[in-house]
């Protein structure tokens, strides 16, 4: 079961109901009353667009705005440009919403995008195959819509993502995230897109670490990049990426030193996640895991950070808390749970260093005592501390 929906911008304060409305207009009395069509044609010449823009957007209830287009064109029109939002829906068996046929919804998506040309989000998440319909109509005008999400679409081909991405040129956000696309994919979406502030890769197996540089070299406002769960990137595609890309979520990918060392080039990452199984072989058959090394190289080459997530870290050491204390001054957020070595000293050089320190995530076992947990309150009395089992 699928539904496609629209969402509306809703304004404050007070307007009739299309009920109030009718039951007014009930009691004029039949002598005064003017004939019915000549009193909808005065109404909708009198008010100018932009008073009907005004009116829509003070709507209050769904009812009225899904009704307000059944007036006239000019009516439909201000409604349909105040769609923002439109989306695929599963609805997973309830009778709230009508069934769309696979067959019939390629061409209700055509229709919904010619008719709502001011659209800023569209999302088609897990979507059926569509493309070999609207291949050969696609839109005929400039799409403005800056948020896609294509995510959990792993029945397109790498092909049909490019020539879907290829009709919004305007994107700042993109979702593909357990679909196909490969290197050539993500250099149609850089070569169309190159506005790009925030994407979305994660879970995908088809692309390599060239993809990710063309992606960085093409796309300077680049601000955000998911690769978790993408196990052969090794990250060295980062090499040289803008000082723009201040997020970066690279959990359970398979990254070398080389490659932790790019992601950290730019000089401006803010927040990074990072998380690898234990044990992890990478394709040299070497063992991949973020130890101390690794984290003296993240403090080092982030001082802006201000958000490092690491859980099961476990081979990190002194030296590496030390590091973080020492050149991440700006760190407000830090998720530790899993890292075994995290003694009461590694909790005290962060104490010392990270002034800005606002939340600190901890194992209920294994890293450091309690005196030395109540030693962290005393000192950072403001530090929300979170222990939880991991």
């Amino acid at each position: 079961m699928s539904l496609l929906s629209g969402k509306y911008n809703q304004g404050s304060g007070k307007i009739f109901s299309s009920k109030e409305v009718q039951q007014e207009g009930n009691n004029v009395g039949d002598d005064d009353r003017p004939p019915k069509n000549h009193r909808t044609s005065s109404v909708t010449r009198n008010l100018p667009g932009d008073c009907l823009n005004l009116i829509y957007k003070r709507l209050e209830t769904a009812e009225d705005r899904n009704s307000f287009g059944l007036t006239c064109h000019q009516w439909l029109d201000i409604q349909s440009n105040n769609y923002k939002s439109l989306w695929y829906r599963h609805g997973y068996g309830s009778s709230k919403f009508p069934i769309i046929s696979h067959e019939i919804l390629p061409m209700v998506l055509c229709k919904l995008l010619t008719r709502f040309q001011h659209l800023k989000k569209l999302s088609l998440r897990g979507h059926p195959k569509i493309t070999d319909f609207v291949a050969s109509k696609p839109p005929s005008y400039e799409s403005k819509v800056q948020h896609l999400r294509l995510d959990h679409c792993f029945t397109y081909s790498d092909a049909e993502l490019s020539l879907m991405i290829s009709w919004f040129p305007c994107l700042t956000k993109i979702n593909l995230g357990c679909t196909r696309i490969t290197d050539e994919g993500l250099w149609v979406l850089a070569e169309c897109c190159s506005s790009l502030k925030k994407v979305d890769l994660s879970s995908c197996q088809s692309f390599t670490d060239s993809g990710i540089s063309f992606l960085l070299r093409k796309c300077r406002a680049l601000g955000s990049l998911d690769i978790t769960y993408c196990r052969d990137i090794t990250g060295i595609g980062f090499l040289g990426c803008p000082m723009s890309l201040t997020k970066v979520k690279a959990a359970r990918c398979k990254l070398t030193p080389e490659g932790l060392k790019a992601i950290v080039s730019g000089g401006g990452l803010q927040c990074l996640h990072l998380a690898l199984p234990y044990g992890s072989i990478n394709n040299a058959g070497e063992r991949c895991i973020i130890n101390t090394e690794a984290i003296v190289t993240i403090s080092k080459g982030c001082p802006l950070m201000h958000t490092l997530i690491l859980p099961k870290c476990d081979e990190v050491d002194l030296q590496g808390w030390e590091a973080i204390g020492e050149n991440c001054k700006n760190l407000k957020n830090i998720l530790l749970r899993g890292c075994r070595k995290l003694c009461d000293l590694g909790l005290q050089a962060l104490s010392t260093g990270c002034n800005k320190l606002s939340n600190l995530t901890l194992d209920k076992e294994y890293s450091c005592s309690r005196s030395a947990l109540e030693i962290f309150k005393h000192e950072k009395p403001d530090v929300l501390v979170l222990r939880k089992n991991y």
